[in-house]
């Protein structure tokens, strides 16, 4: 990052204006002024209440103990500032730049941090920003009644915040930290919680409806009256410490592209009777790990590897194993009502399609007495899986070859 330097004689004029204005003195002018340059600068403590500065800059800034309490801040770029102790009180920060932002015990009540929208430059049209915390700082601060609606974000970390009330709709806390945290009455309808920290959290009252929570442990929070409806969730008892773990790491993993965390590798481990139901599984090897009698309901397995593994009596029911490799697994008497195994189409990095797709594999595998019903099968090539006592009854097999007569 780049030192921090003194503003420069113009901005502290304006600056001294502004202090002017809110005190009510002679010769106070209000800061108004749209896309303001104050990019790595030292405002620590300044006074901004009331400022007019939609499209500002203050990237890598330090403005810790300032003052911008009803502040139009529509889009600002606060990205790697230090927003310590800050206080936006009824602050305009719609489609704003928090991202890496610190802002440990800030005070952000009744903010406004929904989507905004912005003109296309040359056209009558106009799109939507979504205000930008990913991987800030927010340890601490306080965001009662804060308007939080489709705001991202990810990996943030928020020990011991206070979201009471708040609205956040739709938003993204994948892998986020919330230990502590008090989202009382906070309405988090379809927001994406996968791997977020929740340990001891207060979620009482909070609307939790359509929420994505895969690999979220939810037996030190207070779920009172919390509502879950259309909600995905763990239901199981908790997994072994070292499990939990490395769910954690492969959720900021899945969070952040692979840039943090760890896949999980849980190869060879034995888990059996285990409950992953609900579970973000998505690309983790489990080579050999024996899983008999575990539960995988709901569970989201895309690319997973069960290579070789022992999965006898297992329930996949309603669970997600599109691309899934299933290549000499026991899979004898296990359950798969519902179950899309699939193949999944491929796309490159600027989200055009290869051309290719991943189908399951179960070559080798013993499905004998397995129970299908329901299931929709793609692509799989059953030659050489045992199907003995097999129930295909009312199955979708699409595409599937190696199937025998009866």
């Amino acid at each position: 990052m780049a030192e921090r330097i003194i503003p420069p004689n113009e901005i502290q004029v304006v600056l001294s204006r502004h202090a002017a204005f809110l005190a009510g003195r002679p010769g106070g002018v209000r800061l108004q002024q749209p896309g303001g340059q104050y990019s790595r600068l030292r405002l620590d403590g300044v006074m901004l209440d009331d400022a007019v500065l939609p499209r500002s800059e203050f990237a890598d800034s330090s403005l810790a103990g300032a003052q911008l309490r009803r502040a139009d801040l529509f889009c600002a770029d606060f990205q790697n500032a230090d927003l310590t102790r800050v206080v936006f009180d009824r602050a305009d920060l719609r489609g704003a730049n928090l991202c890496r932002a610190v802002l440990r015990h800030a005070s952000l009540s009744q903010v406004d941090l929904r989507p905004g929208q912005i003109m296309i430059a040359d056209t009558s049209e106009s799109q939507q920003v979504n205000a930008n915390l990913d991987g800030a700082k927010l340890d601490g601060a306080k965001l009662n009644n804060a308007q939080l609606d489709q705001a991202s974000m990810a990996v943030s970390s928020a020990k011991g915040a206070s979201f009471a009330n708040a609205s956040l709709f739709g938003v993204n806390l994948a892998g986020a930290d919330l230990e502590g945290a008090n989202l009382a009455g906070a309405r988090l309808k379809d927001a994406n919680l996968v791997g977020a920290n929740l340990a001891g959290a207060q979620m009482k009252g909070a609307d939790l409806r359509g929420a994505n929570l895969r690999n979220v442990d939810l037996t030190r929070v207070d779920m009172e009256g919390v509502s879950l409806q259309g909600a995905v969730y763990r239901k199981g008892a908790p997994l072994p410490p070292e499990v939990e773990a490395i769910l954690q790491r492969h959720s900021l993993w899945i969070a952040t592209g692979g840039d943090e965390g760890d896949r999980a590798v849980l190869s060879g481990l034995e888990l059996d009777g285990c409950s992953f139901a609900g579970c973000d599984l998505r690309a983790a090897e489990l080579h050999g790990t024996s899983l008999n009698g575990a539960d995988f309901t709901s569970a989201q397995l895309m690319f997973a590897s069960f290579a070789q593994a022992r999965l006898r009596e297992a329930v996949f029911d309603l669970a997600e194993a599109s691309g899934t490799n299933f290549a000499e697994t026991d899979l004898a008497k296990s359950r798969w009502r519902g179950t899309r195994v699939v193949g999944v189409d491929i796309y490159n990095t600027r989200s055009q399609r290869t051309g290719k797709t991943v189908y399951p594999r179960f070559l080798n595998a013993d499905l004998s007495g397995a129970d299908l019903r329901g299931a929709v099968l793609e692509g799989i090539d059953f030659t050489g899986v045992k199907l003995d006592g097999t129930n295909l009854a009312g199955a979708d097999l699409r595409d599937c070859t190696g199937l025998r007569k009866g």
